[in-house]
């Protein structure tokens, strides 16, 4: 389930598609009616942006924000099919605008928190999730819906765009999709990136049978389904052999039969543009952050920097950080542990409880060993999204821990490990998609392992420094040897390899051959039985 390796692909004249939950930019209206544009740093924007010089991209995108809104409204007053950005244009826009309750219901009650809880393990399963009467509208009147609005975006931009163009899904917001293009446009080429994890199939036995089947068969619409890691792929594969009738699974080559078409399951593991992380950590808004950041430093430091969600699981690194100060009381003064954290989904109980927790952990500690005579307090929590200022503080760490529950890749290790001064050490947790490549040169952890944290941490901070330096300097090649436009070449350079192979009208045409002994095929008798789920 290996992507190609280093490739550059020649798309030639051919339209490249892209639909994601959120855009490349978010607009702002002025008082007199003009609008502002802000390009977004995610990772798909940075990959785009490499290629977007040559084949400036159409982006199919939900309207966010009212200033989105506004300018998707002037746009069609104005019978703009698609609004350029950047000059020359680097993207052209077209908006998705669902009613305000539909969107809430899309991304509030079904994207997040259920399959984001789903897909990371998050549920606490005796007591939740419930599936009411309140889900099952927001499923049908929500989630359903917006991603037939979706469908109908990329169709419509595909008629205009003209020629065989490359329709590339990003993530979890839209794995009804590729079904619903599929049924408009039977010779659509498409492909779909799953950025977090794929959990095994009995969790997926949480959502009813009429939801976990509709997500199975919509992703099986496309040509490709990639994800970060082979284990991800492979759970996806178990559940489309659980939970899709007639499904025909080929785990040697990575691949699923169904309806008369051969879906290819791929991994393509993200990784950073090293050079635009470099120049934005040492760029004058960075750099403005040296004035104080100095300030939370101390003989130690130990950071992290994340978003404040559940799945980050913030919490059990400050107990295992108040477990290190209890076990070695020779280190209480002289270690910081400096927290930047990032609010997330603010609209969603579950986090806003969870910042909670966050908060009250930290002020449990910090009331348990703070020193009133030297002002030494062991933990500084640093709120609110500025990346720049995440960047500067990952220069200067001693320890940077990573202890995340389940995670699609974790790019804060990558970042860490490229911009860190200090022969930084990097704690990563074994459920980090990173750790398939960072791995050799980290200290490995499990996510619920307290005590074990707690002595990766006195490790960490008294390891020696040759091999503090040994261990930096691998783990600082091995994101340099890696590139986002990598990532994302690859995928198109399959997409253009398969193509449409179940008809054989391009790419490397299968011919159908008896069935070997690892392959699944869930017909008649061989089907498992989802009664009851």
């Amino acid at each position: 389930m290996t992507a190609t390796e280093d490739v550059k692909v020649d798309l030639g004249t051919r339209p490249l598609i892209i639909a994601s939950n959120r855009g490349p930019v978010t607009f702002s209206q002025r008082d007199n009616g003009s609008f502002d544009a802000r390009k977004g740093s995610g990772g798909v924007v940075t990959a785009v942006s490499a290629i977007a010089r040559e084949h400036c991209p159409i982006w199919i995108a939900a309207a966010m924000t009212e200033g989105d809104r506004h300018r998707a409204a002037v746009a069609q007053e104005a019978d703009e099919k698609l609004i350029e950005f950047g000059s020359p244009a680097e993207f052209r826009l077209r908006f998705v605008v669902p009613s305000p309750d539909a969107y809430h219901q899309y991304y509030n009650i079904i994207s997040n928190p259920l399959l984001w809880f789903l897909q990371h393990y998050l549920w606490d399963t005796p007591r939740s999730p419930d599936i009411t009467a309140e889900i099952w509208d927001a499923w049908r009147n929500g989630y359903v819906h917006v991603n037939q609005l979706f469908a109908d975006e990329i169709v419509a931009a595909a008629d205009a765009a003209g020629g065989e163009p490359l329709i590339m899904l990003q993530d979890y917001h839209l794995y009804l999709c590729a079904g619903f293009v599929r049924k408009q446009r039977p010779d659509a080429h498409l492909q779909q990136f799953v950025h977090i994890p794929w959990p095994d199939p009995d969790y997926w036995r949480l959502l009813p049978s009429e939801i976990r089947r509709a997500i199975c068969e919509g992703m099986l619409g496309n040509d490709i389904v990639g994800f970060q890691t082979p284990e991800h792929g492979r759970s996806f594969m178990y559940t489309c052999q659980a939970y899709v009738p007639d499904a025909v699974v080929d785990y040697d080559g990575s691949s699923v039969r169904w309806q008369d078409r051969r879906i290819e399951v791929r991994t393509y593991p993200i990784s950073i543009d090293a050079a635009e992380v470099r120049r934005l950590a040492y760029s004058k808004e960075a750099r403005s952050h040296d004035r104080y950041l100095p300030n939370h430093w101390n003989e130690f430091t130990v950071l992290r920097v994340d978003r404040a969600e559940p799945s980050k699981n913030i919490v059990r690194g400050f107990h295992a950080f108040d477990r290190f100060l209890e076990a070695h009381r020779e280190f209480q003064g002289r270690v910081n542990f400096v927290a930047i954290t990032v609010p997330s989904r603010m609209d969603v109980v579950e986090y806003q409880d969870y910042l909670d927790d966050v908060s009250a952990v930290v002020g449990r500690i910090n009331a348990k060993y703070a020193n009133v005579e030297t002002g030494w307090q062991p933990i500084h929590l640093i709120m609110g999204e500025n990346y720049p200022r995440a960047l500067a503080a990952m220069k200067w760490y001693d320890v940077l821990l990573v202890n995340s529950i389940i995670d699609g890749m974790n790019l804060v290790a990558k970042e860490g490990a490229l911009l860190n001064e200090r022969n930084g050490v990097l704690i990563l947790s074994e459920g980090a998609g990173a750790v398939s490549q960072l791995g050799e040169h980290a200290i490995i952890i499990g996510p619920t392992d307290v005590e074990g944290t707690a002595d990766a941490l006195h490790r960490a901070l008294t390891m020696p420094l040759d091999e503090r330096r040994r261990r930096a300097e691998g783990l600082r090649r091995s994101v340099e040897a890696d590139d986002v436009t990598d990532w994302f070449e690859n995928q198109v350079a399959d997409m253009l390899k398969y193509g449409r192979n179940q008809d054989g009208s391009e790419g490397d045409p299968e011919e159908e051959e008896p069935l070997p002994a690892n392959v699944v095929s869930l017909t008649g008798t061989d089907r498992v039985s989802t009664a009851g789920a």
